[in-house]
């Protein structure tokens, strides 16, 4: 089956996310590409235009500071079925560090994909040092 439909996106923090609660949705409100028009802004959902195989990547960057966690979790979810986790663990000696991922899914016509965080307390850094990209490979 070839699909003629154009859509991707890309789209990253533009400001730090100082403390995160598990089940949050992340919203990567800096959008920079959205062929197709499926990424919300400002919810941070993709919604699937068309059915089938869409390529999604997340990268994130986060900080320690004393009164934030030294290892966080952040996933994919697809319909609210976790898809993949991405961990940044950062050890005694390290202040910051980056953690990234690439799924394939299979998505149906009206399928919403979104990045959901998995451990509270966490210091995401924005300044388009994380964000989420995905597009249509047919």
């Amino acid at each position: 089956m070839f699909v003629s439909e154009k859509i991707a996106f890309h789209a990253s923090l533009s400001s730090n996310i100082p403390g995160t609660t598990s089940g949050q949705t992340i919203v990567f409100n800096q959008v920079d590409t959205n062929l197709g028009g499926g990424y919300n802004g400002t919810t941070g959902v993709f919604t699937a235009r068309v059915a089938g195989a869409y390529v999604f990547s997340l990268t994130f960057y986060m900080n320690y500071h004393s009164s934030y966690v030294r290892a966080g979790v952040l996933s994919i979810m697809n319909n609210n079925v976790q898809s993949i986790r991405v961990l940044v663990e950062l050890d005694s000696n390290a202040n910051e560090g980056t953690a990234s991922g690439t799924t394939v899914l299979p998505l149906n016509k009206g399928d919403q994909v979104r990045v959901q965080v998995g451990t509270d307390n966490m210091y995401i850094n924005g300044n388009k040092l994380s964000f989420f990209s995905g597009f249509l490979l047919g």
